[in-house]
């Protein structure tokens, strides 16, 4: 009789323990408040990669003020909470980057970055053109939530607000790869990490894929030098301008006309093309450097040869003196999303957004939280923030590229879903 008096209070408090999102749709309206204030507050200082000193302190004290316990300075500027749940279960890591981009905001919007700072030796505008403002903005309203709800977490909750995603400057090492090195894995021991990333996509909706998600990728440079002269005696230079002009169309060819990529897609783009200082110059120097996206170690290490076998014959051709790097400022692996996850919790994504929920194709983006679920499973999510009725719109990484406030409560709601169903 005791035994099976013991099992009722059991059962019973178990179910009255309840679930973490009950609460949820009591709560999400003036929280989403605060999420968008946030969010503008980043946008509008918006701050390049290792250099997030104001995001981070923004991040770390509301942490504080939750009575979350924070640790700060990690890869430069890098923030990691952790939320204790009231229950037993796993540690559950969410993700967030911080960084903006070296672009001049064209939006108008009242809270438009006007901030500028030099990048690469020359003045340039900040701008939060990927949405990390929207990501960090999230996740602390994510922050607050489970910490108002502890009572029903199960397990813990780490929180990553992660420096320089978009790459940390030349000679600086950062982002995922540098947190995972200091150790936040080894400490926290996550089992399992969720991400998420806005973009130009269906308001409200989320798109994930299963398996490779993101490619990997690899910036290159090429220097190229020649002779420098006099711009009305273009016979008594060597000419680097011309020789990357055709370096540049040979390029071009690579992805187009020399490898077969109908069933497994790449990427080569110059990104940057530097040369001269005055018009009646032709130059001794120039350079360029642009990124490689691909999905196949195979087809990577071809596209490398392919790329140094065209500065060859540029050089030769030419008679200019070329020179080719790769991996400048690190790797990115191809971002993976773990098949059991992506199964398991898809009807999680879709109870977040009101089933508005869609199977994405791989997507030539790359991300370096590819280096966090390659050490543990891990699942990386898209969120459509156009406007309502807009389908398309300036895409990430554009000076008109506008994030709708609107469609955020979706990627909070994805979150809490995602660490109130994994344990169960």
């Amino acid at each position: 009789m005791k035994k099976i008096m013991l099992l009722i209070s059991f059962v019973g408090s178990s179910y009255v323990s309840s679930d973490l999102k009950n609460d949820l749709e009591e709560q999400i309206t003036p929280l989403m408040e605060k999420v968008i204030e946030w969010r503008h507050d980043i946008h509008q200082y918006p701050e390049l990669s290792n250099r997030e000193y104001r995001t981070a302190k923004k991040v770390e004290n509301h942490l504080l003020s939750l009575g979350i316990e924070v640790e700060t300075g990690i890869a430069y500027t890098g923030v990691v909470g952790l939320i204790k749940g009231s229950l037993p279960g796993p540690t559950i890591a969410l993700r967030a980057d911080m960084d903006a981009l070296p672009v001049i905001e064209k939006t108008g919007l009242p809270f438009a970055s006007k901030e500028k700072t030099e990048y690469l030796g020359q003045e340039v505008g900040i701008m939060h053109a990927c949405g990390h403002d929207a990501h960090v903005a999230i996740l602390m309203g994510v922050a607050e939530y489970l910490t108002k709800n502890k009572s029903q977490l199960k397990g813990n909750v780490m929180l990553i607000f992660q420096p320089a995603e978009e790459g940390p400057p030349e000679g600086e090492n950062g982002g995922a790869k540098m947190m995972l090195e200091e150790g936040i894995f080894d400490r926290y021991k996550p089992e399992v990490i969720f991400g998420l990333h806005v973009g130009n996509g269906p308001h409200g909706y989320i798109g994930v894929a299963s398996g490779p998600a993101m490619a990997a990728a690899s910036t290159y440079r090429i220097k190229i030098k020649g002779v420098q002269a006099h711009g009305s005696r273009p016979w008594d230079s060597i000419d680097p301008v011309m020789a990357t002009a055709e370096l540049i169309q040979n390029l071009n060819t690579i992805v187009s006309r020399r490898i077969n990529i109908v069933n497994n897609p790449a990427v080569i783009s110059v990104g940057i093309v530097r040369s001269g200082t005055r018009g009646n110059i032709i130059p001794e120097d120039s350079e360029i450097q642009g990124t490689i996206r691909t999905f196949d170690p195979k087809l990577r290490a071809e596209i490398y040869q392919e790329i140094e076998q065209v500065a060859s014959g540029v050089a030769l051709g030419t008679g200019t003196e070329v020179s080719v790097e790769f991996d400048v400022g690190g790797f990115y692996p191809v971002t993976f999303n773990d098949e059991n996850l992506v199964k398991r919790l898809t009807p999680s994504l879709r109870n977040a957004a009101e089933n508005k929920v869609y199977e994405m194709t791989p997507s030539t983006g790359a991300e370096d939280f590819s280096f966090f679920s390659n050490e543990i499973p891990g699942m990386y999510f898209w969120l459509g923030v156009n406007a309502p009725g807009v389908m398309e719109a300036p895409g990430n990484h554009s000076p008109y590229f506008v994030v709708d406030d609107g469609a955020l409560d979706v990627g909070v709601r994805a979150f809490v879903n995602l660490v109130s169903d994994y344990p169960n």
